[in-house]
Parts: C-alpha cells; sequence; structure tokens
C-alpha cells in the first residue's frame, strides 16, 4: 500500500541497513560497535524516535513483543528464509526504534469519564439512542481513513512523521506480527490510542468547544467508538475457540468484523477492508479506487474527519429528525 516518494522501494536496499549487527545486536543485549545511520533513512528524522529506548517497558507483553521484534530483525539480517519480507518499517526499528513502547493504562479510564461525561450532555435520551448508529458508522469510516495512512511507509519519513510516526510503526509491525495485539489486554490495546484519542479530545472538546448539546454527545460516542474499534481489531485476530461469546455473537449478527474478510487485509499488498468494525470497507475500498493512494490526499482526508466528522454528522442529524436534534 502507497509505496513511493523519498521512501526505499528495494528489499537489497532494506538488507543494507539490516546487514549491520549494531542496530540488532543492542535490541537482543548484546554489545556492539557503533555504527553509522543508514543513509536510506535520510528522509526519516530520528528524533521522533530517539529518545525511545529510554522507555522501558513495564508489562511483561510488551518486553515479549519487542523481543520478538528483535528476533525478526535477526532473521532478517543473517538471511533466514522464515524471516518476513523487509520493509521500510523493519529498517527503522532496527535504527533502534522502539515499536512497542510502554502506554499508561489509566489515561483509559480518564478518556472513558470525559466520553460518558459527553454522552451525559445529551439534550435528551433519543439523541443518544440516535446517535450510537450514526457514530458506529462514522467512526468505522474514520478508522479506514487511519488505518490507511498509518499502513503507508511513506509516512515514516518527512513532515507527516511527526505525527503519524509511532502509530504506522505498530500498525505496520502488526503485519509482521498479527497477534501482537492479542498478546495484551483489551485495557493496554485501548492505551494503544491514547494519543489519538488525546488528539480528539483536544480538537472537539477544546478547539471546536463540543462540551454541551448533541455535538458533546456525538464526541463522546466516538470516543467509545475507537475502543470498540479495537475491541474487533482484537477480537478479529482472537482464535473462535478463545474469543468471547459477546464478540463471536456481534461477528455473526454483522455487528463486528468476521475474522475471515479482516485477515484478508494482511494477505500482501494490504491494500483493500481497512475498517477496524468492517461495515464500511466498501466506502474505503471506493475511495481508494477513484482518488488514487496518494499519502497527501489520505492525510487530507484523515485531518477532515478528524476536524469536521461530529459536525457532519451533527448536521446530518438535525435535517434527519429535526423534532430530535434541533435542541
Amino acid at each position: 500500500m502507497g509505496k513511493g516518494g523519498q521512501v526505499p522501494q528495494r528489499a537489497s536496499d532494506f538488507q543494507s541497513e539490516l546487514c549491520s549487527p549494531g542496530p540488532v545486536a543492542a535490541k537482543l543485549g548484546r554489545a556492539a560497535p557503533p555504527a553509522a545511520r543508514d543513509p536510506l533513512l535520510a528522509a526519516v528524522p530520528r528524533e521522533v524516535y530517539m529518545d525511545a529506548a529510554s522507555n522501558v517497558p513495564s508489562a511483561s507483553y510488551y518486553k515479549d513483543l519487542n523481543d520478538k521484534v528483535a528476533d525478526i530483525l535477526e532473521r532478517q539480517r543473517t538471511g533466514a528464509k522464515t524471516a518476513p519480507p523487509i520493509e521500510l518499517s523493519h529498517v527503522v526499528a532496527a535504527d533502534g526504534a522502539l515499536v512497542y513502547p510502554n502506554r499508561y493504562l489509566w489515561m483509559v479510564w480518564v478518556y472513558s469519564a470525559v466520553a460518558i461525561y459527553l454522552i451525559c450532555q445529551a439534550p435528551s435520551p433519543a439523541v443518544v439512542l440516535l446517535g450510537v448508529p450514526a457514530m458506529y458508522l462514522c467512526y468505522d469510516v474514520y478508522s479506514g481513513v487511519t488505518h490507511v495512512n498509518l499502513d503507508d511507509q511513506r509516512n515514516l519519513a518527512g513532515l507527516k512523521s511527526y505525527i503519524l510516526f509511532q502509530g504506522c510503526l505498530e500498525f505496520q509491525w502488526h503485519h509482521a506480527i498479527p497477534v501482537d495485539i492479542t498478546k495484551k489486554s483489551f485495557v493496554a490495546c485501548c492505551a494503544d490510542l491514547n494519543i489519538i484519542v488525546a488528539v480528539s479530545v483536544v480538537i472537539n472538546c477544546v478547539a471546536l468547544r463540543y462540551t454541551t448539546g448533541t455535538a458533546a454527545t456525538l464526541t463522546g460516542l466516538k470516543l467509545f467508538g475507537a475502543y470498540f474499534g479495537q475491541y474487533c481489531h482484537r477480537s478479529a485476530h482472537t482464535p473462535k475457540s478463545k474469543r468471547p461469546r459477546v464478540a463471536q455473537y456481534l461477528m455473526d449478527k454483522g455487528f463486528m468484523c468476521p475474522q475471515n474478510k479482516h485477515l484478508g487485509h494482511h494477505k500482501p499488498p494490504h491494500d483493500a477492508n481497512f475498517c477496524l468494525v468492517g461495515y464500511c470497507d466498501g466506502i474505503i475500498n471506493g475511495m481508494l479506487k477513484h482518488c488514487g493512494t496518494n499519502d497527501w490526499v489520505w492525510f487530507g482526508f484523515w485531518l477532515a474527519f478528524s476536524f469536521g466528522d461530529v459536525y457532519v454528522v451533527n448536521k446530518v442529524l438535525t435535517v434527519a429528525a429535526p423534532s430530535v436534534f434541533a435542541a
């Protein structure tokens, strides 16, 4: 998905970075001589990850996942047949970027409290009841737009990397370690969204001042929509024998993306079925077909949805049901 720009393309180019034992050996806890940074990474600002080594994981699952990263890098460095194809995200990790940093779990509960408060600002219960399906669909589209951006290796470099780098790094490594999301608790999966949820709160509650009325309610539903998206994503990678009954029921009834559909996204070239809930994949697939894969165009879509989705949904609902949403 979305290869081009200043990002190197050939696997042989990527191999030059990984053939240096320094970064990989350091990740594996072995001493290594200092090595010059590979010129292939010139477009990737090192300051977006240079301090990651100081972020020591405090939970065993973070350590286990980062050890898995180190193992994959080592197999790529030695040319093992079991190693996955080399991507830019792997080269960046070999240069010292921490793929799975520690996250503050308590922030999930804080954001959940904020979401509940915002939902409680609804003018009437009907606003909540009608707002749920509206934001269910809206967030699914938003998750697809976000996913397209995070899967694009071009966003690991240049100006956009200052906003998207860590999310891109984790999403792109998710293709190499698809079970990573199942190795963490659901709360830890939600904590992966701490920054993007914070951005949503700042945009909607601070910049746009959606703190009362219907707009506030829709904002709160959007925040919970993000966590529901993580639940859908985690469930899609959980074996059926271990999947919660409620998740299986929602999959069977079409409210969550079926496992086989989502796993189709994990087959190269990873260019379809980006929505986490899965209901709006047709919309995103159509946008990719007709709008192309220009990274700046999709970054623009992401900004537009981040700033305008609640506003647009509020306006649409007001027109569709003025007796409920006009207040």
